[in-house]
This record gives C-alpha cells, structure tokens and sequence, in this order.
C-alpha cells in the first residue's frame, strides 16, 4: 500500500474525522470559555497572568487531547466495551424509573458522592497519587486545568467511577440546561474568579473553595476534595475556607516545567515510592522512623 492510499485511508477512517471535529468543537468551547472566565476574572478582581504562562500551554494541550475524544479513541472505548459486556447485570438503572427531575437530582448526588471519594484514594494511596501529581503540579491555576490529568489517572479515576455509574442509569447530562450548568460550574473551577458566591459555596465547589485543594499551605493539605459539589467535604469534615485565597498553588517538591515532564515524571514519582517502600521495609526491622519523601502524598 502506498503513502498516499495509507493517508487516503487515513482520512476516511470515522473515528479520527471524529477526532478532528472533536478539536473544532474543543476549539470553539475553549474560545467561548476563555473570553467568559476572562472577563469574570477581570471583574472580580482576579489575576490573569496565568495566560501568559507555560503551564497555561500545558493545560491547553490537555484540553485538546480530552475533548477530542483522543483520549477515548486511544484507550478508553474499546476497554469500556468490553467491559460494559462483562457486567452487563449491573445495569439496574435504579433510577431509571423515577420522574426526571427526580432522577437527575439523585443521579447527580450519587455520582458525585463516588467522585469525591475516588478523589480521596487519588491522594491516599501512593500508586495513583503519582499520576494524580500531573494535575496538582500546576503553579498558574486557569480553567483548562480542569482537564489536566495523566491518561493513567484519567483512566483510573473513570474505571472506578464507571460501576456506580452503570448501576444508576443513563447520565441526564443529555438535558441541554443541566449539561450547560454543569460545564460552567466545573470548567470554572480551577479559574481564578475571586468571588465567594455566598451561600452557594455551601453547596456547590466554586473556584474559592477549590482553590485551597491547590495551595502549598499544609494546613490545606488534603481538603475540598468535592467535584461538584461541596457538600460532602462539609460533611465528612474535610472542608477549609479563610479570609483570602492561597498566595501559591502546585507541588513544592515536584516540578513539571514542560509538557512531555507531565507525562515522564509520575512514572519516575512511582521508582521513588518503590524504593522508599523497600528503605521503609528495611528500617522498620531496625526501628527506624523514615519522615516523608520528596514527591508523596501530602499529609495532614
């Protein structure tokens, strides 16, 4: 087969022209939510310098790579299909009969009560901390960092969301108003938008009360764990506020300065977490106490 057959049938392979239209569509949502987080930063007093930063550049590679659907294509349809077969009993839609209001509201609450425990296992346990590390490397915080993750991560985080998920039902993120809250409140985040939102923040995670799961203050170490909403950090005694935001965000004893270093340096993270394990093993017959590592899961 020639070069050009193989680039013909290249270009006529569905699922990367659904790629491309995938990085049109990401481009045009990206545009739309630059300009509007932009804007909401400027008017509330918030930094914007972080648009003028390599880790900026990082996120936005990111943001390209998840919302393509390259993500997808790469790894995660054809092993979420085989393994949507596998458990095919777990289907019991156990909302699926409810009125839909009723059923989206309870669909949401129980995913998001997954999705913040699964964020706890990301900074409890060692082996996904160090791919989880990619997100929270990042020192210029803006709203493509809500895409930022290591695929190994990614791909963690979605396997264990992907049980609960199947046992509920269909996602009523297909109701077009619901879909367009949701994208705003999750793709804000990680902005720098300085208001506090009041009451709201009681309910829902706003870029304020996420901010502090960012900080490189131990005291918010391990706090606002919450995706969408705050409830669960609230109530599981895991939620931190203070007057002012924190001054520094990302990882002092990890750097990630370039786009390829995000994807390198967790597997590098995980050696370190093995050999300090074997230390550990071996000092703990000699009673040692061995203090944390460089590049561990905060404490506290």
């Amino acid at each position: 087969m020639s070069l050009r057959q193989i680039s013909d049938a290249l270009l006529h392979w569905a699922p990367l022209r659904n790629v491309a239209g995938g990085c049109l569509r990401a481009l045009a949502v990206g545009i739309v939510f630059y300009f509007v987080v932009y804007l909401l930063e400027r008017a509330s007093g918030g930094t914007t310098q972080q648009y003028r930063s390599r880790g900026f550049l990082q996120d936005v590679a990111y943001w390209f790579y998840y919302r393509s659907g390259l993500n997808q294509l790469l790894f995660m349809a054809a092993f979420f299909s085989f393994l949507g077969s596998r458990l095919a009993f777990l289907q019991l839609r156990i909302v699926g009969s409810l009125h839909p209001i009723v059923r989206g509201i309870l669909w949401i609450l129980l995913a998001d009560f997954c999705s913040y425990w699964v964020h706890r296992l990301q900074h409890a346990s060692r082996f996904v901390w160090a791919f989880h590390a990619t997100h929270h490397a990042q020192e210029q915080l803006n709203f493509a960092t809500t895409v930022r993750f290591h695929p190994v991560d990614h791909f963690i985080s979605d396997t264990l969301k992907f049980v609960p998920q199947m046992t509920l039902g269909a996602s009523p993120m297909s109701w077009l108003p619901l879909y367009l809250v949701m994208e705003f409140v999750l793709n804000t985040q990680h902005s720098r938008i300085k208001w506090r939102f009041g009451v709201l923040s009681r309910v829902f995670v706003t870029p304020w009360f996420h901010s502090f799961h960012h900080s490189t203050d131990p005291r918010h170490y391990n706090k606002n764990f919450g995706g969408l909403l705050s409830i669960w950090d609230h109530m599981f005694g895991t939620a931190v506020d203070a007057p002012e935001q924190p001054s520094e965000y990302g990882l002092e004893d990890v750097k990630m300065p370039t786009l390829v270093s995000t994807f390198v340096v967790p597997f590098r993270l995980l050696r370190q977490f093995n050999d300090q394990a074997s230390s550990n093993s071996s000092n703990a017959r000699n009673a040692i106490v061995i203090p944390r590592s460089a590049g561990e899961p905060p404490r506290g």
